[in-house]
C-alpha cells in the first residue's frame, strides 16, 4: 500500500472513506484531496489562491470531522476548490493555508453535506495514521 492515500468504502446511502498517512499533518492533507477528488470527479485544481484555516478540536477524530467539513463548506458555498494543503498541529489547533481556486462551482459534479461522526475511526500507530469517516451526501 502507498504511504499516503484513500479509497472509497461501500456504505448505505452515503459515502465511507478509508485514509491512510504517515502523519497526522499528512492525513488531513489526504482528506483534503479526496474530498476535491471526488467532488470534481478527480479535475486537476490550480493552487494560484490562498484560504487561511483554523480549527480548535477536542481530539483527533474531532480535528477530521472539523477539517473535512471545512474543505465541503469552502467548495459548496464559497466556490474555493482545495489544490494543495500545509497543516501544522499544535495541542489541540489546526494552523493551515489550502491553496487552490476560486469560483469552482462549475466543476463541482457530486456535491457532498457533511463529514460525520457516525462509524469515525483515527487510529494513530506507531508506523501510520488511518481514518475512517462517513460523509454525508
Amino acid at each position: 500500500m502507498l504511504p499516503a492515500g484513500y479509497r472509497q468504502i461501500d456504505h448505505t446511502a452515503d459515502l465511507a472513506l478509508e485514509l491512510w498517512a504517515p502523519n497526522e499533518q499528512e492525513l488531513l492533507v489526504v482528506g483534503a484531496f479526496a474530498v476535491t477528488d471526488i467532488m470534481t470527479d478527480g479535475a486537476t485544481v490550480s493552487t494560484d489562491a490562498i484560504r487561511p484555516v483554523r480549527i480548535e478540536a477536542v481530539d483527533a477524530e474531532d480535528r477530521l470531522v472539523q477539517w473535512l467539513n471545512e474543505i465541503i463548506v469552502a467548495a459548496v458555498v464559497d466556490g474555493f476548490l482545495v489544490g494543495d494543503a500545509w497543516v501544522e498541529l499544535r495541542n489541540n489547533s489546526l494552523i493551515a493555508e489550502l491553496r487552490g481556486e476560486h469560483n469552482g462551482w462549475s466543476r463541482i459534479v457530486t456535491e457532498l453535506k457533511s463529514a460525520t461522526y457516525h462509524d469515525l475511526v483515527v487510529d494513530c500507530g506507531d508506523l501510520d495514521v488511518r481514518a475512517r469517516v462517513v460523509i454525508d451526501v
